[in-house]
């Protein structure tokens, strides 16, 4: 299986009243979200399926990158994406699905801790908002994975000239 791992964009300040789960994306983070989505349309990547935090604003990224690239599939929620999760409870519930290309949408510091127990790194990898991690999953699931390639939101501009 390739997974996809990705940060959501980038969210509003939290209000007076409003719990971290109602934050919404910004402006600025729909449309960074779009790029990162036709981004990875034009390397011809299909997601069989888009599992989320079901925080809002991470939600929110999974349906933009639903809608850009055409993915067939409704958006599944999990609590295995929330930050504090068990890594080897959420590793086993994304293999569940079955599915050769799956995206999922969490938060720092989680997916960072996750892809670097995934891949055995010392230390957790920084998500950036935006950032996407591809890493193929080997068998056993339990043998981890390999760190196929990250993309940085400050690669955007780069991607633009290719």
């Amino acid at each position: 299986m390739l997974l996809y791992l990705t940060r959501h964009a980038d969210a509003e300040q939290k209000k007076p009243g409003m719990s971290d789960f109602e934050r919404e994306l910004t402006d600025i983070g729909r449309k960074n979200t779009e790029k990162m989505a036709i981004i990875l349309k034009r390397m011809n990547l299909k997601f069989d399926l888009i599992v989320s935090s079901p925080l809002v604003r991470a939600v929110q990224t999974a349906k933009i990158f639903h809608d850009v690239m055409g993915v067939q599939s409704e958006i599944i929620t999990t609590n295995e994406l929330i930050p504090g999760s068990d890594f080897k409870s959420l590793l086993n519930i994304l293999f569940s699905f079955g599915v050769g290309n799956l995206l999922a949408v969490g938060h720092e510091p989680h997916l960072g801790e996750f892809l670097s127990w995934l891949v055995g790194l010392p230390k957790p990898v920084e998500f950036k908002k935006n950032s996407i991690a591809c890493i193929e999953i080997l068998m056993p699931v339990e043998a981890g994975g390999n760190l196929k390639w990250l993309i940085h939101p400050d690669m955007f501009s780069w991607f633009e000239t290719i």
